[in-house]
């Protein structure tokens, strides 16, 4: 891919009403890629700033090929309902025309993360950041998100067994998180609120590629599963419900992927420091696909076996 087509000549489209989408047109694009310099089959959702999304330039953070995608998140990155509510995101997500997951099927997901400036937080610092979440139509809780806790928030050692991957260290802050089961479900402290495995820790991997595969049914039945693998070490196996709803009306449902950086509840942070900005956090994605098997999309895999990477 030649270098001049990720020169940021960047025109800032708005679009407003309900479902506001921010999109921005890009130059640029290979493999994967499609108008604006976005991955195909995905828009920018609610994020003004032209930074919020591009793809990386020479000398930043690559974990394969040529280009990887940068999101960065500032203080006052929201368009309504965002603001009013608290939020803050530099985000990308699923056109309503191309949802790669539906309820009750199988699929797969694999990707490299890189944490550029995300440390360990406290209650009074967390700012509720999502990294990465999947969605269905409407107003529903989100299915499945994977999210930075803060420390002492989780109680590990008492939450259910026959839920929880009680596995890992207090350190261990990013976690899978089925927010849609506790919303509809009413999973309180004995469930961990939702949040169900410990993935691994944003400040001990800050500067570090860190692989991710998921294997996945977003079931409404018992038939439901989430498997996470983290560097090839399987870190979550979960099996039930992914979602609390009737499996006749849900089955083939679409389900939205979402990726980026979401600060999903400020509020504990404003209270503490209101004179404060929150800080700006950078984070990099590479190498993101959807597929049928595992060899379709774990990075460590397709590398090792001499597949292209995804420019």
């Amino acid at each position: 891919m030649s270098r001049l087509s990720l020169v940021l000549t960047l025109a800032l489209t708005v679009l407003f009403g309900c479902g506001q989408i921010i999109t921005i047109s890009m130059p640029g694009g290979g493999t994967g890629y499609g108008k604006g310099g976005l991955p195909r089959g995905y828009e920018r959702f609610l994020s003004p700033a032209p930074y919020n999304f591009r793809n990386s330039v020479p000398g930043e953070p690559v974990r394969a090929g040529e280009v990887a995608e940068r999101y960065e998140l500032r203080e006052g990155d929201c368009v309504e309902p965002d603001c009013t509510n608290g939020r803050l995101r530099a985000e990308i997500r699923e056109t309503v025309k191309a949802p790669t997951a539906h309820v009750g099927q199988n699929i797969w997901y694999g990707w490299s993360f890189y944490n550029e400036s995300i440390g360990a937080v406290t209650r009074d610092q967390s700012v509720g950041t999502v990294i990465g979440q999947w969605k269905l139509g409407g107003d529903t809780p989100t299915v499945f998100r994977i999210v930075q806790s803060y420390k002492g928030e989780l109680d590990w050692a008492n939450c259910d067994p026959t839920l929880c991957n009680r596995e890992g260290t207090e350190t261990e802050d990013v976690v899978a998180e089925l927010e849609y089961m506790r919303v509809a479900s009413n999973w309180g402290p004995k469930q961990n609120n939702g949040d169900i495995c410990r993935l691994f820790s944003m400040a001990e991997q800050r500067g570090k590629w860190v692989d991710i595969v998921i294997n996945t049914n977003f079931a409404a039945d018992n038939d439901g599963y989430l498997r996470i693998w983290v560097n090839g070490v399987l870190r979550c196996n979960y099996f039930g419900r992914m979602v609390a709803a009737s499996p006749f009306a849900m089955n083939n449902q679409p389900i939205s992927h979402r990726r980026g950086i979401f600060a999903s509840y400020t509020k504990p942070f404003r209270q503490n420091h209101p004179d404060a900005i929150i800080p700006s956090m950078v984070v990099y994605y590479d190498e993101f696909r959807s597929g049928d098997t595992r060899v379709d999309v774990d990075p460590a895999g397709r590398l090792s076996n001499g597949f292209p990477p995804k420019d």
